[in-house]
């Protein structure tokens, strides 16, 4: 995703491309395109100019929505789950079950908050600082 974020409006990206710039077995990659084509966030068109691109602009896609595509849910335990909530016969007396709900939420909000554009300026801004020997503050949403 990062790599076809990095070339959106370019021509489809092959996956020996992303697989180089990415250091992922193209094997392996074949299978998370696949499964995120499937989930709708990619198009393929075959042939010699063929490859994948996003179907929809990187800033319209979350990074927790792809990790839910790939991994399910943000949750750490099924208990405090969302999208996959088991119920846990101790749930209703857990002195843990505050602590994982509150780490969700905050993976949640993060990774909610953050989209592929996001993710692709700061990996520009790293790979521009690591050309100059410079450090990179982190972005801190809340400003």
């Amino acid at each position: 995703m990062l790599e076809m974020t990095l070339h959106y409006g370019e021509s489809p990206l092959h996956i020996r491309d992303i697989s180089k710039a990415q250091d992922i077995p193209a094997r392996f990659l074949e299978q998370i395109l696949l499964q995120i084509k499937r989930a709708g966030y990619l198009r393929s068109r075959k042939g010699p100019n063929g490859g994948y691109t996003l179907s929809k602009p990187p800033e319209n896609i979350s990074v927790a929505e792809i990790i839910r595509v790939m991994d399910g849910p943000l949750a750490p335990i099924d208990c405090v789950s969302v999208t996959a909530h088991e119920v846990c016969p101790r749930e209703k007396s857990c002195g843990l079950r505050w602590l994982w709900k509150k780490s969700r939420d905050a993976i949640a909000e993060i990774l909610e908050s953050t989209s592929f554009a996001d993710v692709a300026e700061m990996t520009r801004k790293a790979r521009n600082a690591n050309q100059e020997n410079e450090k990179i503050s982190l972005p801190d949403k809340d400003k």
